[in-house]
């Protein structure tokens, strides 16, 4: 089981890697690689939601999710076509718009939002907290004051686990530029390897290392915005706060089977940005 630095219980820091990841493909050296998951439609229920409107929201199918890397570091493999069991998203889910009618997602039926005050009238701040009042997701628009750069000697193994495109615009230009996406990444720390999610239109890293990574699209309409559990992460050696451990790449693995990341995964995808 993982732990969220800073939001859950800690996981035993004992179990240290042995080797660093080794990327499955040539591909990730140089930008994310693509996983053709997705959603499909089906019949709920609709219930009232505070900080804005809600509606019916259709119940997923499964998928299951496609890994770049095997069960350990140094190791290379991807699960085998029937793989272990996909454990259920939530039965009921619902739709979340925001009072100004800028973006919507889908939630499970007992996830709650709550619109968070700032001092930029044209700025979002929503919070999604699950059935125990965990946060599991923040939805920024208008973000602003970011900035930072790598030092020397301070890139760390990295990689994908999944990646799937999404329909929500992007501006962003440069060499780094991908194409807007859901991504679940993995930065390797000093005994366990870190885990983010959230949406992204540029590459984290090269040659498979990284040391500064944004959970970040940057577009016209909503400036630069992010859906996901943390605005950034980076190299520290003992993670980034709000991010998840691992001990192995195969517990990050199992966990993109779990009810818990399947409905975040399935949350952050139904992202729509509206008008």
């Amino acid at each position: 089981m993982p732990y969220r630095r800073g939001l859950r219980q800690f996981f035993p820091a004992n179990h240290a890697p042995t080797t660093a990841i080794r990327v499955a493909t040539a591909a990730l050296a140089v930008a994310l690689s693509v996983t053709g998951c997705g959603v499909s439609i089906g019949v709920p229920s609709q219930a009232p939601q505070a900080g804005g409107a809600t509606q019916a929201a259709p119940a997923p199918s499964a998928s299951a999710p496609t890994a770049t890397n095997s069960a350990g570091p140094g190791s290379s493999a991807t699960p085998s076509a029937a793989g272990p069991t996909m454990e259920p998203t939530a039965a009921v889910w619902k739709i979340y718009t925001d009072p100004g009618k800028n973006i919507s997602f889908e939630l499970p039926q007992d996830w709650t939002t709550q619109l968070v005050p700032g001092t930029n009238p044209a700025a979002l701040h929503v919070e999604v907290r699950d059935q125990d009042g965990t946060l599991t997701a923040t939805l920024q628009t208008h973000i602003t004051g970011l900035g930072g750069a790598c030092q020397p000697g301070a890139m760390r193994r990295y990689t994908v686990l999944s990646s799937i495109p999404l329909a929500i615009p992007s501006t962003s230009t440069g060499t780094t530029t991908v194409d807007p996406r859901f991504v679940y990444r993995l930065i390797q720390g000093a005994t366990h390897f870190y885990a983010s999610y959230g949406i992204t239109d540029r590459a984290g890293g090269q040659d498979g290392r990284a040391c500064l990574v944004y959970n970040t699209v940057t577009s016209d309409k909503l400036g630069i915005y992010m859906f996901g559990d943390v605005l950034q992460f980076t190299s520290a050696p003992d993670g980034s706060p709000g991010l998840q451990a691992f001990t192995t790449i195969t517990e990050a693995q199992a966990h993109m089977r779990s009810t818990s990341y399947r409905n975040v995964e399935r949350m952050v995808t139904s992202l729509k940005v509206l008008g």
